[in-house]
């Protein structure tokens, strides 16, 4: 997956810190308690440890590592049973490679595991080059891969696997602009507090045949027409920022992003700043300083998450 510029929560740092408080004040209680105790106290004490804590202590440990290993055994037989059923589809599908379309739908259960599985052969991306898309459902993850068919024999170019939980669907289209149709996974956070749609990207490359890796967005609106995508970070309504970056090949720019000035005491001002960067970084200019939200920003999913209204 690439690495793209992260939003961030303003609270982080500070929650971090106030759950840390009462941790270091025990270790600091415990380290004077400790200190402070006559030799007699400790010698007794470690004697005690001693004959009572070693049995218990490793009874837990053995259960506990039974139970990984039993999880591990578990996970291996599992990815055994996938790869199985994905290679039994390869096998369909390159029994149907001469045609232009093909379609095959199926349920099995090898070993008490239900799976979907659906093979699709077409000219889905380009009208030069063939691909399959195979995805298997299990009860846990969704499982996508793509081929491209060379010659007479497929040669896989994506590999994407996803939280069956957060798995919303999956689209083909142009997402960065070039004409060339990509592939884009949609999803939702499954645990959090706020807004948490994200897509996973993955660009068709100008060979027509290999796509890049992955890129994931957080909330995103994307304007192939401008090469542009906007979104909202994560955060509380009203209380978060919004992004634009800008595709520059198989690279993304930051451009610039938009958030509520504050005063000291968290209260806003009535403005809205323009930042190089995440607005309460050390390292990021303000570029402008406004009356309202730029209009670009005013239409894109989630809007009225940034600005808070509804949300009393």
């Amino acid at each position: 997956m690439k690495n793209l510029p992260h939003c961030k929560m303003k609270t982080v740092n500070h929650n971090f810190m106030k759950a840390s408080q009462p941790l270091l004040m025990l270790a600091f209680f415990v380290t004077v308690v400790s200190c402070g105790r006559p030799n007699g106290t400790e010698t007794k004490t470690a004697l005690n440890s001693d004959t009572k804590g070693p049995g218990a202590i490793h009874e837990k440990e053995q259960e506990r590592l039974a139970k990984r290993k039993q999880m591990e055994e578990k996970d291996y037989s599992d990815s055994l049973i996938l790869d199985k059923v994905l290679q039994d589809a390869l096998k369909t599908a390159g029994q149907n490679i001469g045609k232009d379309k093909f379609t095959e739908q199926y349920k099995i259960s090898p070993d008490s595991v239900p799976l979907s599985v659906e093979i699709n052969s077409g000219y889905y991306f380009t009208k030069v080059n063939p691909q399959l898309i195979i995805r298997r459902s299990a009860p846990d993850n969704i499982y996508i891969d793509i081929y491209s068919r060379i010659g007479a024999k497929f040669e896989k170019v994506v590999s994407h696997e996803q939280w069956r939980l957060t798995y919303v669907g999956d689209t083909i289209r142009d997402i960065n602009g070039d004409g060339l149709k990509d592939f884009v996974v949609n999803g939702y956070g499954s645990n959090g507090c706020c807004l948490k749609a994200f897509s996973d990207v993955y660009l068709l490359r100008p060979d027509k045949k290999t796509f890049s890796e992955s890129f994931e967005f957080i909330n995103p609106t994307f304007s192939p027409g401008e090469k542009i995508i906007r979104g909202i970070c994560y955060g509380h309504p009203g209380e978060t920022e919004m992004y634009k970056y800008k595709w520059n090949g198989e690279q993304i720019d930051t451009v610039e992003y938009v958030s509520y000035e504050e005063r000291d005491n968290g209260v806003k001002t009535g403005k809205v700043l323009i930042t190089t960067g995440w607005p309460y970084s050390d390292k990021s200019i303000t570029l402008k300083v406004l009356n309202s939200v730029p209009e670009e920003y005013r239409k894109i999913n989630g809007y009225d998450w940034f600005t808070g209204e509804g949300f009393d």
